[in-house]
């Protein structure tokens, strides 16, 4: 009797564990998945829209390009240097900003804020823009700052070098090029605060004033660039990447403005001090994103007419 018993038992259990189970439902990751094209099936069609559209084989070439010289870590080392550089800078408008403001008939806290400052440094600067600043410290910032612009000039050159000839090799830093550079980089500064200014005013200036920006911060890029490596481009070759930059620092300006500045004030309790390092330091990640891109793309478009001036050589 018990031995009939075990035995039905086994054979009850071995029906339960071979008994099919019901299927699960997919997940909503797992239908997404399953719905989008495969990778070989998006390369394809990408390689036919390329001979399609030139546009779109430039692009992915300039992708191309950017990864093969690691345009994420130069923008990561740009944005360094570019830290190195704004914090004396930051010193000297402590010292300045408060003439500054009263040529602009403003006043320090809007300056900051309409040129793209965020949150803390704004008022950092604006507070300390109000007293007395020690010419001691004004004298060293100085020092500290052409210091730093040369490094950013050194930065900025390899970058380049690097999109062009893919070697640093190239990247030298003149007096006289570190001199126009500066003189540049101060024009730079200058149209952001005009461009804040004509913000502040009214609509219709702000739109004159963003029109004007784009222009000008374009042409000031584009006579940078004649004095970083560029092969043997002529001016208006590096005409695409002075645009580019014009049109992504002006981007940069704006979600600095109206996104990160709005955010920082509204989570000023919640993440104080380092939400402002953090907020300063993606702007300045963003920055070097716009020098690399626009170095890689003028180098990638010299090379295509390059390679389609020497197939037409062959044939």
């Amino acid at each position: 009797m018990g031995d009939g018993n075990s035995t039905e038992d086994t054979d009850s259990g071995e029906e339960r564990a071979t008994a099919p189970f019901a299927p699960e439902e997919p997940t909503l990751v797992v239908r997404l998945a399953r719905a989008l094209p495969r990778p070989d099936v998006l390369r394809a069609r990408l390689d036919r829209a390329r001979k399609r559209v030139p546009a779109i084989d430039v692009a992915v070439e300039t992708v191309e390009h950017d990864a093969e010289i690691g345009g994420g870590i130069l923008a990561g080392a740009l944005a360094y240097r570019l830290f190195l550089f704004f914090l004396p800078l930051a010193f000297i408008l402590v010292a300045l900003l408060g003439l500054v403001a009263d040529g602009f008939g403003t006043t320090p806290r809007t300056i900051g804020r309409d040129v793209g400052l965020v949150g803390l440094v704004t008022k950092e600067v604006a507070s300390t823009a109000e007293g007395r600043s020690s010419i001691w410290v004004l004298l060293a910032s100085l020092v500290v700052l052409v210091y730093a612009t040369r490094v950013l000039y050194r930065a900025v050159a390899i970058v380049h070098a690097l999109a062009w000839e893919h070697s640093a090799a190239g990247a030298k830093a003149g007096s006289r090029s570190l001199r126009l550079f500066g003189l540049a980089l101060a024009a730079e500064l200058v149209l952001a605060l005009a461009l804040g200014a004509a913000r502040s005013h009214s609509t219709s200036d702000g739109l004159i004033g963003i029109v004007a920006f784009l222009v000008l911060t374009s042409a000031n890029w584009l006579c940078i660039s004649l004095l970083l490596p560029h092969s043997t481009a002529s001016w208006q070759e590096l005409v695409p990447g002075a645009v580019l930059f014009g049109v992504g620092l002006l981007v940069v300006n704006t979600f600095n403005l109206y996104i990160l500045g709005a955010l920082h004030s509204a989570r000023t309790n919640t993440y104080g001090t380092l939400g402002a390092a953090a907020a300063i330091l993606l702007s300045l990640l963003l920055i070097g994103r716009v020098i690399v891109g626009s170095a890689v793309l003028n180098a990638t478009l010299f090379e295509r007419r390059a390679r389609n001036a020497s197939r037409r050589l062959d044939s």
